[in-house]
């Protein structure tokens, strides 16, 4: 068995479904029901992939030492690069969605930013905390750079900046280095006032100056520390943005759901993931704006995309993406060791992915019931107390 063999990807997949459906039964959690249903359960499947993937990137990096991202398999090489642009292009297709509804109904920007900073950093906050933790127990307790520097290093992860803290290289493997990406995601929901104003949307005086600042902020974060394929990487948000004019087409939805679309879909995954020669060339891009565009339009691949599970896998999709490098790095590292780790084989490899999936579905089912959920589900209430507070009625 191969490193990169996709057959224990897929039994560690249904072990993943059956293993949400049984946690998320006994907390009694339910789907939740939302128009655009097959997007909650992409979400899920892009999260696992993600998870998956840097299993693949620890078994070379247990072997090298070194962190060989994209890993030597083109097929992951761009299945990697097809899955962060999906989860992009959702960000972009409900919030830019929002632009285009304006006109009926005006949007709340004070209740929009206050929903993502709950929506994101309760748990992101957790997952610092707990990466600054093993810091601390790789480091002995032992203070290696100034108390000013430790500050520093420390908050500049609350920017998405994935700094090194107490001398430790490389401290962002300890979440897999995923930070990268809410940088992107910040930038993007910084522009949207932008993009309102290209659409005609109004918006308040210290909006604007909000936007500004964080837009021109996280433009340097991403340039300072994100450069590679920046670029391209972020002309995923405008894949996004395309659906949000025609989704609501009944005719476009009666067509793209049909079964031979989803046929298709297969098709263009299997062209993109095997013969792009580059992970963010136009091909993939173009394949991946396709994919997506059948997806909003009502294409749930089969019913796969809507099936309990599989919206259940959805529910929790942020905490996995966010924790899974946690888990990760406490088990190769802190209870295995890298000794034992390294002489694993692939197959004893893979296993201890199945049982890290295991721990880590409940960790993020935990989370989205006692966290995500109750956090999320204050924003109204902050909001208006934000508004009275700042006289913003």
């Amino acid at each position: 068995m191969s490193p990169v063999s996709l057959l224990p990807m897929f039994l560690i997949l249904l072990l993943v479904l059956l293993w949400v459906t049984v946690v998320s039964r006994f907390l009694d959690l339910r789907p939740q029901e939302g128009r655009f249903k097959s997007i909650d359960g992409l979400r899920g499947y892009l999260a696992i992939y993600v998870f998956l993937y840097h299993s693949i990137l620890w078994y070379f990096f247990l072997q090298t030492g070194k962190w060989i991202s994209p890993p030597p398999s083109v097929l992951h090489a761009n299945l990697g690069a097809i899955c962060i642009s999906l989860f992009f292009m959702i960000t972009a297709f409900l919030f830019f969605s929002k632009l285009v509804n304006a006109r009926m109904k005006q949007v709340d920007w004070v209740k929009l930013y206050i929903s993502r900073i709950l929506r994101i950093y309760p748990v992101y906050t957790l997952v610092v905390i707990g990466m600054l933790l093993v810091v601390g127990i790789v480091t002995q307790w032992h203070r290696q750079e100034p108390i000013g520097q430790l500050i520093l290093h420390s908050s500049e992860w609350m920017l998405s900046i994935a700094a090194d803290v107490n001398g430790v290289t490389g401290t962002k493997l300890i979440i897999a280095g995923v930070v990268w990406s809410l940088a992107f995601e910040w930038l993007y929901y910084a522009a949207l006032p932008l993009l309102g104003l290209l659409m005609g949307v109004k918006s308040p005086w210290y909006i604007w100056l909000m936007a500004v600042f964080f837009f021109c902020l996280f433009v340097w974060i991403i340039w300072t520390w994100y450069p590679a394929n920046a670029l391209n990487k972020a002309l995923a948000f405008t894949g996004g943005m395309l659906p949000a004019f025609f989704a609501r087409n009944n005719q476009v939805r009666r067509v793209a759901s049909h079964w031979l679309v989803s046929l298709l879909m297969a098709a263009v995954l299997v062209l993109a993931a095997l013969y792009s020669a580059y992970i963010y060339s136009p091909l993939t891009y173009v394949c991946t704006t396709f994919i997506f565009v059948c997806i909003t339009c009502g294409n749930t691949f089969f019913g796969i995309l809507t099936w309990k599970p599989s919206c259940l896998l959805g529910q929790i999709a942020f905490s996995l993406y966010i924790v899974h490098g946690l888990v990760y790095f406490i088990t190769f590292m802190l209870i295995m060791g890298m000794p034992a780790a390294r002489a694993q084989q692939p197959l004893a490899h893979w296993l201890t992915t199945g049982l890290c999936s295991l721990v880590l579905v409940t960790i993020c089912t935990l989370s989205y019931k006692y966290v995500e959920r109750p956090c999320v589900s204050g924003a109204d209430r902050i909001t208006a107390k934000t508004k009275r507070y700042l006289d913003l009625e």
